[in-house]
């Protein structure tokens, strides 16, 4: 049986560990994955996932790009090429790029951002041919000042050899 001295004793942390679990979601806002997405005209198979720590709109963000080591073949990936829609009017910082295999930074040669064909194109140092997961981060990004749905589609070049690009698949990021 609880007395009257411990019930006294425990009121103050029951109300402090309730108000704790109340607050603590409230931070939490982060787009993670593309979600279900109805009628985007992009084969659910070609949907990549990613993470934009913001999301919100006029606002500096860090966009974080998936590629599934699935869709780099064998060849593996030297050049990654990412397009966006001509209505996209944020801006990216190309001296803030990064890319990863699983935990690994991926040495980036050259970065060229070409805002009149709307491409940002990533030359890696050494050609990545992995099974593993491949995350393009872009730091410093200045969200537009719209929100709204952007498709951002990546294609991917394996050397000089083979000049063709290949189709991998296509982000729809919602900034809100």
């Amino acid at each position: 049986m609880l007395n009257i001295q411990t019930a006294r004793k425990l009121l103050p942390v029951i109300a402090l560990t309730s108000c704790c679990v109340a607050i603590a979601p409230i931070g939490v806002r982060a787009d993670s994955l593309p979600g279900f997405t109805l009628f985007s005209g992009v084969e659910p198979s070609n949907q990549l996932s990613y993470r934009l720590d913001s999301g919100n709109r006029n606002t500096t963000d860090r966009y974080t790009l998936n590629i599934p080591g699935s869709k780099i073949n064998r060849l593996g990936a030297a050049q990654i090429q990412i397009t966006y829609p001509e209505y996209y009017k944020g801006k990216f910082d190309d001296k803030a790029v990064e890319v990863f295999v699983g935990e690994k930074l991926i040495p980036v040669q050259a970065v060229q951002w070409d805002r009149e064909n709307h491409t940002l194109q990533i030359d890696l140092a050494q050609r990545v041919k992995t099974k593993g997961e491949i995350k393009v981060v872009l730091n410093n990004v200045q969200n537009p000042d719209g929100g709204g749905m952007y498709y951002f589609t990546c294609n991917v070049k394996s050397s000089s050899e083979f000049p063709l690009a290949r189709y991998v698949g296509t982000w729809i990021l919602s900034i809100d």
